[in-house]
């Protein structure tokens, strides 16, 4: 009787874990998906033309192979972030490696994405002397301010998709620990 009541009392406490596990899940991805489509909007609506003295200066994010990567990369990010909701609930406990695997290709793909950005943004504003590269921040000024809002964005989706993956390798290393202590329960049965 005694351990049958301490079974319902695992059962119960498994299904909290699990029931927080995937309600955490769900508000993060969320998160991640508001955040990489407002990178991806505001780079891909990002343009700015001014003529200075007479030299006309076009400013487009397709002019950058970095900023094409960082669009590339968030538009991914978001898609995986809204299509990963089927997969979390219905592997939640079935296939947690799938899972983690994803969000850390995911999250790789988006810190690569969003640090290469980050450098061309630095050039576009600081120039680099030493190589004869100018300043164009100073020309086009409203295009390097969207193009900042938008690394700020995926910057922002990086840690939140960083987050996912951390507590994704939590309940793969539970999941793991779990399977083995009922396995090891099952085989000294005799």
């Amino acid at each position: 009787m005694e351990n049958n009541n301490i079974a319902k009392q695992d059962k119960d406490l498994s299904n909290k874990v699990q029931r927080n596990y995937v309600m955490t899940q769900v508000a993060l991805r969320t998160l991640a998906f508001i955040s990489t489509l407002s990178a991806a909007l505001v780079m891909v609506t990002n343009e700015q033309h001014k003529v200075v003295l007479g030299l006309s200066w076009n400013a487009r994010y397709t002019y950058s192979a970095a900023f094409r990567f960082l669009v590339y990369a968030n538009s991914i990010a978001c898609a995986y972030s809204i299509l990963s909701l089927p997969l979390l609930v219905s592997s939640a406990s079935k296939k947690p490696f799938l899972l983690f695997f994803l969000d850390l290709v995911v999250t790789m793909l988006l810190m690569s994405a969003s640090s290469a950005a980050a450098a061309i943004a630095y050039v576009g504003k600081k120039g680099e002397d030493r190589m004869g590269w100018t300043a164009v921040c100073t020309f086009v000024e409203k295009f390097c301010q969207k193009a900042g809002i938008s690394l700020v964005s995926s910057f922002t989706a990086f840690v939140i998709m960083f987050l996912i993956t951390n507590t994704s390798a939590h309940h793969l290393r539970r999941s793991t620990v779990a399977a083995a202590s009922t396995t090891a329960m099952i085989s000294s049965v005799p």
